[in-house]
């Protein structure tokens, strides 16, 4: 809409400096009226929209929290050494990870699936339950856990049915080694009754095993953990493979048949000296069900930036997976693993990438609003102009002698004295250019009566 600036003061050259001056004033005050009615209606249609705005709002998702609870494992193990990992990686995306020190697998699933606080847990494969699959998710498998198999030096160890009688650490009540070692040893019909299994903290089975206080150790773990490591190079302690391994792999669905080559933990000192056969899990970072879908893709970039990789036991690019886990995959990571990350946190920081996701949606209704309520302010400020002039051509027919006949002397003078008023209420600036005629055709009319009045 275009607008034409011109103002209507109607002074004579008889005027007084005081008339003039309360022209100027009239003509002053219904500039800025203009303006502010403008203003009025502006705001009016904005707040409008501010309000669809807040009502749309409600349905937006909310934002992911800025703190979560990650289960790791027994002090010393590689669950441990990766949480570290995590929780450094998300520090610079701005989320705190609090690291919640446990028995192992069992205990973080159990964390998981029950009112904890626990969000996110490190799980080994293999040891789920049905009831845990009905409120767990499987974000990813992160690597391949063997199973470790250490002896005594003076310990003959030729098949499995030699560990009877055998002191045997299995691991604490609640982590994954235990649920592994209970189901291979079960297999070969080796329970509680003929096998002593002796309950001790992963950190201590080395010392346990120098010490002679135990017969044989099961651990579950990396190759980099801190544990194996550490028998490893135990004194009085060696690493033998598990018999029957390519069995196991077979029977059970989540174990799989690997070999570690002679050296290929310390070719200086040569370890293990001769090649072991062994199976080995897969570590899987699992969640609640309800974890936020933002988190599951930035975990899953940083378990691309701590796990992709070349291992011992994986090439590079092998992990995160989504196979190997034996949770239901989030639906979530399917679509990041088919699709890959966002877009927006391909190229943004988190917090930024999650704001512009939320908000997008707000997007729609803001242009279905805003479009049609700001066109409607030119026509709204037109119809305010418009019953400015109704105003004034109505006070105009009750000042007219032809439609409102005189009364005396008294009358005409007030008559006089009203229509002096009248043509300062007529000093209007920035209208419409649509109106230009009818601001001219008002004077024009004012005029004409105040003759007819001055002429009796």
């Amino acid at each position: 809409m275009k607008f034409s600036r011109f103002s209507i003061l109607p002074f004579e050259s008889n005027q007084s400096p005081r008339k003039a001056e309360i022209a100027l004033s009239l003509h002053r005050r219904h500039r800025q009226s203009g303006i502010a009615g403008i203003a009025v209606l502006s705001l009016l249609a904005a707040a409008v929209v501010g309000l669809g705005l807040f009502a749309t709002y409600q349905f937006v998702d909310p934002a992911p929290p800025e703190r979560i609870v990650l289960a790791t494992g027994a002090e010393g193990g590689a669950y441990q050494l990766y949480g570290q990992a995590y929780a450094a990686r998300l520090a610079r995306e701005g989320i705190e990870v609090e690291l919640r020190e446990s028995a192992g697998s069992a205990e973080n699933l159990e964390w998981l699936r029950s009112d904890s606080d626990v969000d996110i847990g490190f799980v080994q494969s293999g040891i789920a339950t049905a009831q845990d699959r009905e409120t767990v998710n499987a974000l990813a498998s992160l690597y391949l856990e063997p199973m470790w198999l250490f002896v005594r030096d003076e310990f003959e160890l030729l098949e499995a049915t030699d560990l009877l009688g055998a002191r045997i650490a299995i691991g604490e009540p609640g982590s994954g080694t235990r649920a592994i070692a209970l189901r291979l040893l079960g297999a070969h019909g080796l329970g509680e009754s003929g096998t002593a299994f002796v309950d001790i903290p992963q950190a201590d089975v080395a010392d346990s095993l120098t010490r002679a206080e135990i017969d044989a150790a099961f651990v579950v773990g990396a190759p980099s953990s801190e544990t194996v490591e550490k028998l490893i190079g135990a004194p009085g302690a060696r690493l033998v493979s598990l018999k029957r391994s390519a069995a196991y792999a077979r029977r059970f669905s989540y174990l799989k048949f690997v070999t570690l080559p002679a050296g290929v933990l310390d070719l200086e000192k040569d370890l293990p000296p001769e090649d072991v056969e062994t199976v080995a899990t897969t570590a899987m970072l699992a969640s609640r069900s309800d974890l936020h879908p933002a988190l599951v893709d930035l975990l899953l970039i940083a378990a691309r930036d701590i796990h992709s990789a070349h291992g011992l036991l994986a090439e590079r690019d092998t992990f995160p997976s989504p196979r190997y886990v034996d949770l239901p995959l989030s639906a979530e990571a399917e679509r990041h693993f088919r699709r890959g990350p966002p877009f927006l946190m391909r190229y943004l920081p988190f917090w930024a990438a999650i704001f512009i996701d939320r908000m997008w949606v707000l997007l729609f209704p803001l242009i279905g609003l805003a479009i049609p309520l700001f066109k409607l302010v030119p026509p709204l400020y037109q119809w305010q102009v418009r019953r400015r002039f109704l105003r004034l051509y109505a006070e105009l027919e009750s000042l007219d002698p032809n439609i409102n006949p005189i009364a005396d002397s008294a009358d005409v003078a007030k008559r006089k004295e009203r229509i002096n008023w009248l043509e300062g209420e007529s000093a209007v600036t920035h209208v419409p250019r649509e109106y230009k005629d009818a601001m001219y055709k008002l004077r024009r009319d004012i005029d004409l009566v105040r003759r007819q009045l001055v002429s009796l």
